[in-house]
């Protein structure tokens, strides 16, 4: 578990309590079990917080800080003369590490709490203190790397505070969804070695665009498609929201066909909210209120519900991205067609979070394309396959010869970006925001990543070469 430096006895019983609440939840937050995990005797827990209800109460605030705090340590690790570039990767880095190391703390720290209310949002996104200190420590080191570059940053400079706002929150977006898809996604199938090195390659990419950006005093502007994103695919989808799930008490007495659907959105449910673990099947016959047994007799097995619920989900997911994608004219460029894509992504994780979720949880399938030409491929889900074969052509347009390697990590990329802002929407941070602020959130994070995302790849392409307006 990690601790800070030099913890006071305070910290170190606040450390445990998160520690207990993230793996257990919060009802097993007491004196005794917080003694327990700290190593210390209940008698001096008590002297610090008189019971569990006292400890929960501290955490939110603790919990801001602890992240702030790791991410300040892990910066101060980094040689003399750094860039600001330097230590935007680092602070990723380390985000990401805390998330690795600590998956229960981190979905306790980005889906019980909401770190930053609406004001404090709206604040950091313009590019003002909010008063959080990860996020005016980011925006502070994006500040920085652009005045290195020789930019002045002013309302009436070369870069405005507003737009260094948007490019700090699309950068902590994109590295939430790296971090999101790494722990509960699909990329946690990869190995540790693997995933660090898929951050990376996706950091060095943004990096490299800012500095572009900050050198030329240029920030790309959203596109006008954007303007309309929203009203395309609600039209597609829709405004029927997720139904709370209610188990029937008939389950055993149901046609097995009938039966089946039921039991297979019990197993979204469950993914959806408590991830996929090696209890899945009994969790599931728990909240179906019936037994393995008769599970068995409708399913066959743990592993052919996960098969049949991620089908579902990922068919149902790619059948709306081809219908948003139908609502555009012939002739739309596939920029457009790829930010059409994502603003689906995102409205279908605020219609339906706990099937956004369960999406994300269930993935099996590959990824990653190994025909030499970044082609996708039958291993891969329809709804993935749509978005790497869209970033592929994209990638073609520029002039971009499309590697297996290169189209992967670009569309990750872009795809981490569309989920993290979902994820922090739907059931994160902001998920009591109101839907206009979600949505504007989403297009300032889109418009940054994948900008950023399409001038890192001409920066590979064509390093010697005059740059294309994307």
């Amino acid at each position: 578990m990690y601790q800070l430096d030099g913890a006071s006895r305070r910290v170190i019983i606040l450390e445990a309590a998160v520690y207990v609440a993230g793996c257990e939840g919060e009802q097993a937050v007491t004196v005794e079990s917080v003694a327990d995990q700290a190593g210390l005797s209940p008698e001096a827990v008590s002297e610090e917080f008189s019971s569990g209800a006292a400890m929960l109460a501290e955490i939110p605030d603790f919990l801001d800080c602890r992240m702030s705090e790791y991410m300040v340590e892990a910066a101060r690790h980094l040689p003399e003369g750094n860039s600001g570039g330097d230590v935007l990767m680092q602070l990723a880095e380390a985000y990401f590490a805390y998330a690795q190391d600590e998956p229960d703390i981190y979905h306790y720290l980005f889906e019980r709490y909401d770190a930053m209310d609406e004001e404090r949002v709206c604040q950091f996104a313009k590019g003002e203190k909010s008063g959080t200190p990860g996020a005016d420590m980011a925006l502070n080191v994006v500040k920085r790397f652009a005045e290195e570059q020789g930019a002045v940053v002013a309302a009436d400079g070369d870069i405005s505070p507003l737009e260094i706002g948007r490019i700090t929150l699309a950068l902590w977006s994109l590295i939430h969804g790296m971090g999101h898809l790494s722990v509960v996604g699909i990329l946690r199938l990869q190995h540790a070695v693997i995933c660090a090195a898929n951050l990376k390659q996706v950091d060095r990419l943004v990096v490299d665009a800012l500095q572009y950006w900050f050198k030329n005093k240029q920030i790309p502007q959203r596109r006008p498609i954007m303007n309309d994103a929203r009203g395309i695919v609600e039209k597609v989808m829709g405004s029927e929201r997720e139904k709370p799930f209610v188990a029937p008490d008939n389950l055993e007495q149901m046609d097995p066909e009938e039966a089946k659907k039921v039991i297979i959105e019990a197993a979204l449910r469950v993914a959806g909210r408590n991830g996929v673990d090696r209890r899945f099947f009994d969790h599931v016959a728990e909240k179906l209120g019936t037994s393995k047994d008769f599970l068995t007799t409708i399913v066959d097995n743990d592993f052919a519900l996960r098969e049949v619920a991620e089908t579902l989900t990922t068919t149902e997911m790619a059948k709306i991205f081809e219908a948003c994608l139908a609502e555009l004219p012939d002739d739309t460029p596939t920029v457009d067609r790829l930010q059409i894509v994502a603003a689906a992504y995102f409205n279908y994780a605020m219609m339906y979070p706990e099937r956004f979720s369960s999406i994300i949880a269930l993935a099996s399938g590959s990824v990653v394309p190994h025909n030499g030409d970044g082609s996708s491929h039958e291993g891969m889900t329809k709804n993935f396959a749509i978005m790497m074969d869209l970033l592929r052509k994209f990638v073609i347009e520029m002039g971009i010869t499309p590697t297996d390697q290169l189209v992967y990590i670009s569309t990750l990329a872009v795809w981490a970006g569309a989920n993290g802002i979902a994820h922090l929407c739907s059931i994160g941070d902001f998920k009591s925001f109101n839907e206009d602020l979600k949505w504007a959130l989403f297009i300032q994070v889109v418009t940054v990543s994948f900008f950023a995302i399409a001038h890192g790849l001409q920066i590979l392409g064509h390093e010697n070469e005059e740059f294309k307006q994307v």
